[in-house]
């Protein structure tokens, strides 16, 4: 059920595997019981029923227009991919695929062209049939909510009922990772939207018109009355409470046979309220970043902790409109200033490790993307006070008599540090960088506020420096630079400005001592063409990023996620197993559930 990727590090081998045949799906996996006798008397199998946990509002708060902001399907977590299919699932480790609504796609580099095959009779929840109108759903429909897909895609037809054909810019793999993840969604629900953003995008008009503006601010009002599934769960919407939603398996479902999970229980809460369900074992897996001190709770109880990368972590980001953070050698002087070990020690005690090389992406991805005599280069700011003070000297900054640094400008060095008080881990970080920041005289106060408001400000620019997240849970660089300078930077970048959000508003176009630099032009660039090009693209924005440090990495988190084994469900990987270095954009659960790794106690 595999299928190469068009691998970033190994693009010419890879785009011919990608033109080669896949394997089918088996055919004699088991079926989970249904929960009734068995023939000749037998007992009844039990239910197998996965227990997990994610932070959701109740509607009418959320909704289930998939398209929109508040839906309930827990973005950014594994469960909607349970619910709604993707094309296909992506393994990081060896960079291929698992085909779910795709059965097969072929790339035509001459006419940069990828032609996806899709499965047939698959049924939506509703009972209408999954077809390439699906897949045209998403595409014009995201094409007005600018998703990242259109980048890449100049256009796409569908050439039959079960064909679809995408016209790319450029054969890059950011490209295809993106069309080969998309989730198409169901013409019953959402073909007649997509049916009038299409006809107005033939006529020629673009997300500037006000016919597109309107008709998009329609659709945002639009609230399905169901969230209808085409993958092997559906949600039980008739049935969710401030506690919990269940997802419940689909016995009709394209790969029911393979799935050997009955049902899905997903307790609703952030941190503080899931805690005590762990250690009440009604949970037997969740991805809450959890303090030390907890985490050691759980295992004294005999709870297995995985740990797996998430290839991002909270930075610093400073506000560039306040002087002296837009200076970089002050930028640098407070890289110096801050043991990172500590404050990610702090954060997740095993699970906060600490950045070393401090090039904009996780330390796993400058290995693979790097040669080792560039990352010689890099500068690891290891924890140095007395080169802090260098350079704030060599600004013309001076001490106080109270030890305070004062700028060249006769003006304290006093700052409000902003963190999502939500976040305990990230909140635990701030507080040590303050602590470690007021020892060095660099007076230090923090401004909690709560995720949902915390954005909100950061995007404003209504905040001095605080945490935001660094890098990327994707699988290529070019992620991780456009997190840490485009993401909360809209007065700063070159391409699509959004001065009513210049968020950090640090100049993409900058100076270094490799000359001229637009972080924002060769973050898009950094995705095309060959092997080697794409390898000397990501170098110049590692070196670039490492020198001018425009935000400050300090920890990448790894998991500290508890595991319920053998009590309701069991096969969870072991240590070290591949599986494990996929990000969380491409959470290992899925693939688990979805080909029956993931099993009943009694399977």
């Amino acid at each position: 059920m595999r299928k190469r990727f068009l691998s970033a590090v190994a693009m010419a081998a890879v785009l011919a595997l990608v033109l080669s045949a896949c394997a089918g799906k088996p055919s004699d996996a088991p079926s989970p019981g249904d929960g009734g006798a068995g023939q000749g008397g037998a007992p009844a199998a039990r239910e197998t029923v996965l227990h997990g946990a994610w932070a959701y509002e109740v509607p009418p708060k959320s909704h289930f227009n998939v398209f929109v902001t508040g839906v309930l399907n827990f973005p950014g977590g594994p469960y909607a991919n349970l619910m709604t299919s993707p094309l296909a699932l992506y393994y990081w480790h060896d960079n291929s695929w698992e085909k779910q609504l795709a059965t097969d796609w072929k790339v035509d580099e001459a006419n940069r062209t990828l032609t996806v095959s899709l499965r047939q009779g698959v049924k939506w929840s509703d009972g209408t049939e999954f077809s390439a109108r699906d897949v045209a759903n998403y595409m014009w429909i995201g094409r007005a909510k600018n998703y990242t897909v259109w980048r890449y895609v100049e256009s796409f037809r569908i050439v039959d009922p079960f064909t679809v054909e995408f016209k790319l810019s450029d054969l890059n793999p950011v490209a295809i990772y993106y069309i080969l993840r998309m989730n198409p969604q169901p013409t019953s629900v959402y073909g007649e939207w997509a049916d009038q953003f299409a006809q107005l995008y033939e006529k020629g008009l673009t997300n500037q018109s006000d016919e597109v503006k309107s008709l998009l601010a329609e659709f945002d009002a639009f609230r399905p009355a169901d969230y209808v599934a085409s993958g092997p769960f559906k949600m039980d919407v008739q049935n969710i409470t401030e506690a919990q939603v269940t997802l419940v398996k689909r016995p009709d479902a394209w790969n029911a046979d393979l799935v050997k999970i009955d049902k899905i229980v997903i307790f609703n809460g952030e941190t503080a309220t899931v805690t005590p369900l762990v250690l009440d074992k009604k949970i037997d897996f969740v991805t809450h970043a959890f303090p030390p001190a907890t985490e050691q709770q759980f295992i004294n109880m005999g709870l297995r902790i995985i740990r797996f990368p998430y290839y991002t972590g909270p930075a610093i980001f400073f506000n560039n409109d306040i002087y002296p953070f837009n200076v970089k050698e002050f930028r640098q002087a407070l890289a110096y200033a801050i043991e990172r070990t500590q404050a990610g020690t702090v954060a997740l005690g095993r699970s906060g490790i600490a950045v070393e090389y401090m090039a904009g992406m996780a330390d796993n991805m400058v290995k693979t993307w790097m040669d080792p005599a560039d990352i010689a280069k890099l500068n690891k700011y290891e924890h140095n006070p007395a080169k802090a003070e260098e350079l704030l000297k060599g600004l013309g900054f001076t001490r106080g008599a109270d030890g305070v640094w004062v700028d060249d400008r006769g003006r304290r060095l006093e700052f409000e540090f902003s963190v999502p008080s939500d976040f305990a881990d990230w909140s635990a970080a701030a507080e040590n960088v303050a602590q470690q920041l007021n020892a060095f005289g660099i007076k230090t106060s923090i401004r909690g506020t709560v995720w949902s408001q915390y954005t909100t400000d950061m995007n404003a620019g209504a905040f001095q420096f605080g945490f935001l997240p660094w890098g990327s849970s994707t699988p290529h660089p070019q992620f991780a630079y456009l997190a840490n300078l485009v993401t909360y930077n809209g007065g700063g970048v070159t391409i699509n400005p959004v001065p009513e959000r210049p968020g950090q508003n640090f100049p993409v176009v900058q100076r270094w001592s490799g000359g001229e630099i637009n972080f924002q032009e060769l973050a898009i660039q950094s995705a095309v063409g060959s092997e080697a090009q794409q390898r000397q693209t990501v170098t110049t924005l590692a070196l670039a990023f490492n020198e001018l440090l425009p935000v400050i990495p300090v920890f990448e988190r790894y998991s500290n996620a508890p595991i319920l084994d053998g009590v309701n469900v069991t096969g969870w990987p072991p240590d070290g197993d591949p599986i494990l270095t996929n990000g969380s954009a491409d959470s290992f659960l899925t693939p688990l559930i979805v080909t029956g790794r993931l099993r009943g106690v009694d399977q």
